[in-house]
């Protein structure tokens, strides 16, 4: 089964079952015509859901033809407790045509304040949640911020102004946008400013805060990565250590839960002071290397609650 058909085939369960998700990331970006295709899929679960996502999953492992398991990186247990706190679940399903899918789980989805759903077909995520995802430090995802901006202002949402990139376009944009509108969206990105103060400054202006962005996902992805990797250095010691385990995915799910108590893996490894720290880290960065001022930033940073919601 190819990625479109699976992805048809899974959504109709989710629905089925009443779980409310929203379809983002790589396969919402082949969605809005902005890419061919993409083997993995990334989804985000209302929280109070993932129970019956769990449910939903053992089902599917004991249906003809198909299984389900946690992969190798697994990320935490797919619960309220752990996913509504910024973790991922790691999954991968086997078909009956012996083809193996990727499934990526979120409760909390990153740099997403409220979540927005595209609306022709609300199994997806807005062009611009999905556009808000992609602000991360690789260089691969900016093509997608660009591209989904653009299409919503196509589309009439003026809000598109918030992830353009190019200089120029912003220019010309932000002419179109209404004056009671603009204010809101520059409490949303304060670089907009300078399009009428000083629009020499933008090309500036958004290298630096595209290095902000890039920076804020390393330092947000950093308390996850330690808080995992310890964990799994201790769980992995014990006797006839082996994951993913050859058993039900049932099965699999307790020992993960099971070993993520036993080892103490912290629900909310990324805290309010780890958020202000990662903000600081970042305009160091940005002080390194563009060698900018705290003046000069303080009109180009989002706010915090913005880009670590």
């Amino acid at each position: 089964m190819g990625p479109l058909p699976f992805l048809t085939c899974f959504r109709k369960r989710l629905s089925t079952a009443g779980i409310r998700f929203a379809i983002t990331s790589g396969q919402a970006c082949v969605y809005y015509g902005i890419q061919q295709t993409t083997k993995d899929s990334d989804w985000i679960v209302e929280p109070d859901d993932l129970e019956m996502l769990v449910e939903l999953l053992v089902q599917i492992d004991v249906s003809d033809g198909f299984s389900v398991s946690h992969r190798a990186i697994c990320g935490a247990p797919c619960t309220r407790d752990f996913l509504a706190n910024g973790w991922t679940t790691h999954i991968q399903i086997t078909d009956a045509e012996n083809v193996v899918h990727h499934l990526d789980f979120f409760g909390k989805a990153p740099r997403v304040t409220v979540l927005e759903r595209d609306t022709e077909d609300s199994d997806y995520a807005s062009r611009l949640i999905v556009a808000q995802m992609k602000k991360t430090d690789r260089e691969k995802d900016w093509p997608f911020v660009v591209a989904l901006s653009h299409q919503a202002i196509i589309r009439g949402d003026v809000r598109g102004v918030l992830h353009g990139q190019d200089a120029d376009w912003l220019i010309d944009t932000w002419r179109m946008v209404p004056m009671k509108q603009r204010e809101t969206l520059v409490t949303q990105r304060p670089l907009l400013n300078l399009v009428d103060r000083n629009p020499n400054r933008l090309r500036r202006a958004l290298a630096i805060e595209k290095l902000i962005w890039q920076s804020i996902n390393r330092y947000r992805y950093r308390p996850y990565q330690i808080a995992w990797k310890e964990f799994f250095r201790q769980w992995r010691r014990e006797p006839n250590f082996t994951w993913p385990p050859a058993c039900s995915f049932h099965e699999q799910s307790q020992i993960l839960l099971s070993a993520a108590t036993r080892y103490s893996l912290p629900y909310a490894p990324l805290d309010k002071n780890l958020r202000l720290a990662a903000l600081l880290e970042a305009r160091r960065d940005a002080i390194e290397i563009f060698e900018a001022t705290d003046a000069e930033l303080d009109q180009i940073v989002p706010p915090l609650q913005w880009m670590l919601p």
